[in-house]
């Protein structure tokens, strides 16, 4: 009996041992630690020593008497400083005195946090748009540079509500001072609509165009190739990854925030790209590629639906195609051959002989698809109805012809040696063949 007794005695004093090593501090005062976030609900500042008697890394949180309270409370890790002697408590105060009672608004959304104080260091955290930080201090660091101008700012030390700890340049940050209820001081402004830019959020919030669209539309001439819903500059305000999209270009990259770097002008960090904001409706922006060589583009926002718009063009050239089809569908040329408008926008061409190969090259077989790909210029309308694009099986080049339908047949018109600016038909060779074909 007294054997169990012995070992009963032995368990509680393990465990006695481990409930210790568990929670730091068995008696006593563990050390002191320094208030880093305000505690509104017991009215405590930043700044306030206070005694610590027991720490749980289990539950994250320490045991602490606050000032005026006669039972112990519970306090977050994060928000109280590493318990230590009182004499070194009392200098970290000193150390921390310059932001007493200082808090920051984030005016940039996605505004790192790094290991260190230079631009190039790892970001251990990014900052949400209007996110609260603490600054605890000041130290020198790189200077953060766009082109070869410096950056007005200087880094500080911050402190997150979830804990990080990291540094971050101040240019993006609004600072202000809270009293220890968590209201704002008095003189103290941390209104982030005194701060925001709202150029900077207009460009961001925008859905940007390539500028072309706008003459497409004025113009009624939808260049299918050129004019796509997924075609423009999007800043990835959500995402944080900047992206251009063009017929012939597509890079996205992450990006860190934006830095305002002159008038109108923001750099979207971490990325090859610069924006010039013209007005609310017209952005240049400035694409750096990896062979080191900037180019510009322009873009514009649209109150037009694009999405309908090419629906519309598509329906509009199918359509035209109809109508050549219900013109014929055979047409017939004494010198040409017989050309007939099928299904799907096929077509079957007999008896060119006469045009192999000055035109129609001998690989061509007789049956191939048409496209309305072309447009025409304004000045070319009133006796032309549009481009027809042969692309005949056996052949990878196209042959093209403006068209023009007759009450009697069709016209077709070489345009081999026409002006071409992009996908329009500027003007027309005055030299070239002309065919008529009799429906």
């Amino acid at each position: 009996m007294r054997k169990n007794h012995t070992v009963i005695s032995v368990i509680l004093v393990v465990l006695s041992l481990g409930l210790c090593t568990l929670f730091t501090s068995c008696q006593g005062i563990m050390g002191y630690s320094v208030v880093l976030w305000n505690i509104p609900e017991h009215n405590v500042a930043d700044g306030t020593i206070v005694p610590v008697y027991i720490k749980s890394n289990v539950s994250h949180i320490y045991v602490v008497r606050l000032p005026g309270e006669k039972e112990k409370v519970e306090i977050p890790l994060w928000q109280i400083s590493e318990p230590q002697s009182h004499h070194k408590a009392k200098k970290l105060v000193a150390k921390y005195k310059a932001y007493e009672h200082v808090y920051a608004h984030c005016t940039l959304d996605g505004l790192p946090i790094r290991a260190d104080r230079v631009n190039t260091a790892k970001q251990v955290y990014r900052l949400r748009k209007d996110e609260v930080v603490r600054p605890l201090y000041e130290e020198s660091g790189a200077a953060v540079m766009t082109g070869k101008n410096a950056i007005e700012g200087k880094w500080l030390r911050v402190l997150t509500k979830d804990g990080t700890v990291g540094w971050c340049f101040s240019y993006n940050l609004k600072l202000f001072k809270m009293n220890a209820d968590g209201t704002v001081a008095e003189g103290s402004d941390n209104s982030s609509t005194e701060v925001s830019d709202e150029t900077l959020e207009k460009l961001l919030a925008a859905k940007w165009y390539p500028e072309s669209y706008s003459s497409m539309i004025q113009s009624g001439n939808i260049d299918l190739q050129n004019m796509n819903k997924s075609f423009g500059f999007d800043t990835g305000v959500d995402s944080n990854k900047v992206a251009m999209r063009l017929n012939d270009l597509d890079v996205e990259y992450e990006y860190a925030g934006v830095t305002k770097t002159d008038d109108n002008v923001y750099k979207f960090n971490d990325t090859p790209f610069q924006v010039t904001v013209r007005s609310d409706s017209f952005i240049v922006v400035q694409y750096t590629d990896d062979s080191g060589i900037p180019k510009s583009y322009n873009f514009i926002t649209l109150e037009d639906d694009i999405e309908a718009l090419i629906a519309e063009e598509v329906e509009r050239r199918s359509e035209e195609y109809l109508s050549l089809r219900q013109l014929g569908p055979d047409f017939r040329s004494g010198n040409y051959g017989t050309l007939t408008f099928e299904e799907s926008n096929g077509f079957k061409w007999t008896g060119y002989d006469l045009l192999v190969p000055s035109l129609i090259p001998n690989s061509a077989q007789s049956d191939g698809k048409i496209q309305l790909k072309y447009l025409l210029d304004k000045s070319l309308k009133s006796n032309w109805d549009g481009v027809l694009t042969f692309v005949f099986d056996g052949m990878e080049n196209e042959v093209n012809f403006l068209y023009k339908k007759e009450s009697n047949g069709l016209r077709l018109e070489d345009a081999t040696h026409a002006d071409f600016e992009g996908n329009t038909v500027e003007s027309r060779d005055t030299n070239a063949l002309v065919i008529f074909f009799a429906n």
